[in-house]
């Protein structure tokens, strides 16, 4: 057991619902691997009574290749009837990465921003939503870990060898259902600023587009933000784009 897990275990000791869980499911959550951490810090956290419900034991643990399902048996307090609850969480815990809106600058005024398109496998069908992923976060202006593609076809469209990016915003944060998920995602808008950009001809044609598999970056004029919101139903792009309206960080001069 890594230093890390041991911790963890140290924690799920002093849980009662831990404790009165069958041994076999404890070895279950404890054999997950490293990169289940992240899930088990969590679950390490939570406490024996969580508003009106008594936690009593874990009874299943239900898991794919990044998210996890733990199912618990609890007891209502107020009833002292006893069911289940249960709730997904990342692998990588509930805090896993960030997501939000990249605005173009020109001449020190906001002219574009940025969506991706992409098939979504869980709905069935192409959406439009934000710039992020599941490892993704800023450090000090600097995208940490943002995923290629991504950052790839950002580069093709300006024609730059490498992104940098003038301000980010930190946002807070975004449960995407509270009622399913543990998830809370940091929110962020970013300002690129483009007004000395090399490419001249795919700055004259934000339209033109670059699709590998799966995936197309659309680089929009601002005078559509107000209309994209009513097209797209990602929940971080709406929830950014509010906080955006309500900040007076970003001037979108709408």
């Amino acid at each position: 057991m890594t230093e890390a897990k041991q911790k963890i275990y140290t924690l799920l000791k002093q849980r009662t619902w831990f404790k009165a869980t069958d041994e076999a499911i404890q070895k279950e959550i404890l054999a997950l691997p490293d990169d289940c951490d992240g899930f088990l810090e969590n679950l390490a956290s939570r406490p024996d009574e969580i508003g009106e419900l008594d936690v009593l034991k874990m009874t299943k643990l239900g898991y794919g290749h990044f998210l996890l399902l733990p199912v618990f048996e609890v007891r209502s307090n107020i009833t002292n009837q006893i069911f289940t609850y249960e709730y997904v969480s990342w692998k990588t815990g509930n805090h896993p990465g960030a997501s939000g809106i990249i605005f173009l600058e020109t001449e020190g005024k906001i002219s574009h921003f940025l969506v991706s398109k992409i098939h979504k496998f869980s709905v069935d069908k192409d959406i439009y939503e934000s710039i992020g992923g599941l490892y993704f976060h800023f450090l000090e202006n600097k995208p940490q870990n943002l995923p290629k593609k991504i950052e790839q076809e950002i580069r093709f469209h300006l024609g730059v060898d490498h992104l940098e990016f003038k301000k980010v915003i930190n946002l807070g944060l975004a449960h995407p259902d509270l009622g399913m998920t543990n998830n809370a995602s940091d929110l962020f808008a970013a300002v690129i600023d483009i007004s000395n950009l090399p490419n001249l001809t795919t700055k004259a044609d934000f339209r033109s587009t670059h699709k590998p598999i799966g995936f197309e970056l659309k680089v929009i004029h601002i005078s559509e933000f107000m209309d994209y919101l009513n097209i797209i139903d990602d929940n971080y792009f709406l929830s950014a784009a509010a906080r955006v309206l309500a900040s007076k960080e970003i001037d979108l001069e709408l």
